[in-house]
């Protein structure tokens, strides 16, 4: 009777659930709109040596774009609550340029805070605090348009300095999001993600992948508030994974035969052998982050830190910690911005040395009209390579850059 009555109930509750939401979307309908950007820049390049060039070698420019359209929207219910959701198209996947559908999530928010649900950065990366710029298309830290090699070979993976994704796990894996409301500028976030794959479902929820991460929880505090002239944010978080698998079996030693997929095992390959210093990988890899914000009238200076203890280079079993950080100074005035920044990373490399990466950057934008801007930057890049005779290598790039934001 308990049971057929909490059925009953429950059904109930449904029915009214659905019943008010299609109300409610008869009288506020979600409204959808689209968005994005398309951004390009053209660089000039001078470096020491040829490791990591371009592949003809001697190439002394190069051009590119960075795109990404947006598809939004959300209504308010009569209880208040807001619903919405937001899909972003990258036009920069795939060796054609392929379009990727990128983070894409469906948020809940009111009086409790926000709820977001979808493939979408952790809740400690969503609150990262960078260095302030003059060129938001620019930067020691942007993953995008960088001219010039850092040292980016094997095992030194210096494509620039980052102070917000700490290259472990997927960065847009799903995830559950929650942010609470803001109480005298303080806030609070954390989210959860099962494992790092794009999409737990659809034969997607495989297990002990070879150095995949699970279990990826983070958490997050700001605090953001004016003093009269003064604005200061600062922000710190702290985000931890699990490895399902080091290098090749989940027990960490041992011989291991691998089969070809959908073969008998008499036709599989020649075992692989494995010794236990070759399974030495970080189980529990993790990050922390700080970063601040001072801005005052036209000026904003502050930066960020980040450090993270990767999985381990599961060649030869070397766990490799790596730190990045980055300060800056901007001023914006009107139609004209410029911004003087300086970022640095380290990473142990395989032998357990460290390498370096330094940038030091100015850079500046003129807005032509309401989304319209150009832009341009200089930078000075030097890498020291740790090991004896290693690659060093210095490189100065001159860009130029055009965005357009609707």
């Amino acid at each position: 009777m308990k049971k057929t009555l909490l059925l009953g109930t429950t059904a109930l509750i449904a029915a009214c659930v659905v019943t008010s939401g299609v109300v409610q979307a008869a009288e506020e309908p979600i409204e959808a709109g689209v968005g994005g950007y398309f951004r390009s820049a053209m660089g000039f390049i001078n470096q020491d040596n040829a490791d990591g060039e371009f592949a003809n070698g001697n190439l002394s420019n190069a051009l590119a774009n960075d795109i990404e359209i947006s598809v939004s929207g959300k209504t308010t219910l009569d209880n208040g609550i807001s619903a919405g959701f937001k899909a972003m198209i990258e036009g920069n996947a795939g060796g054609d340029g392929s379009a990727a559908l990128d983070e894409r999530y469906v948020f809940f928010s009111g009086s409790f805070g926000q709820i977001q649900v979808g493939q979408h950065e952790s809740a400690r990366q969503q609150m990262t605090n960078f260095a302030p710029s003059g060129n938001y298309n620019f930067g020691v830290n942007t993953p995008f348009f960088i001219f010039g090699n850092p040292g980016n070979t094997a095992f030194k993976p210096f494509a620039n300095v980052r102070t917000y994704d700490d290259g472990l796990g997927s960065e847009d894996g799903i995830k559950l999001i929650y942010f609470s409301p803001t109480f005298n500028g303080f806030r609070l976030g954390a989210s959860y993600a099962p494992d790092d794959s794009f999409n737990g479902a659809y034969g997607g929820n495989t297990t002990d992948g070879l150095g995949k991460l699970q279990n990826n929880a983070s958490v997050s505090a700001e605090f953001s508030n004016n003093f009269g002239d003064f604005n200061i944010r600062v922000m710190a978080g702290y985000e931890t994974y699990k490895l399902e698998t080091c290098n090749v079996n989940a027990a960490g030693t041992g011989v291991v035969a691998s089969f070809v997929t959908n073969l008998t095992p008499a036709r599989a390959t020649a075992p692989i052998i494995r010794t236990a210093a070759d399974q030495n990988c970080n189980d529990s890899p993790d990050s922390m982050q700080f970063g601040g914000t001072i801005s005052f009238g036209e000026w904003a200076i502050g930066g960020g830190y980040l450090e993270s203890a990767q999985i381990g280079n599961t060649g030869t079993g070397a766990g490799r910690d790596r730190e990045d950080f980055d300060l800056g100074i901007a001023w914006w005035s009107g139609a004209y911005g410029v911004g003087l920044q300086y970022g640095q990373a380290e990473l142990d490399d395989a032998a357990g040395l460290t390498d370096q990466f330094n940038l030091v950057e100015l850079n500046g934008t003129y807005v032509l009209g309401p989304g319209i801007d150009v832009g341009a930057t200089i930078r000075k890049g030097e890498f020291d390579d740790a090991t004896a005779g290693g690659a060093d290598n210095d490189f100065t790039s001159f860009a130029i850059s055009a965005a357009l934001n609707f």
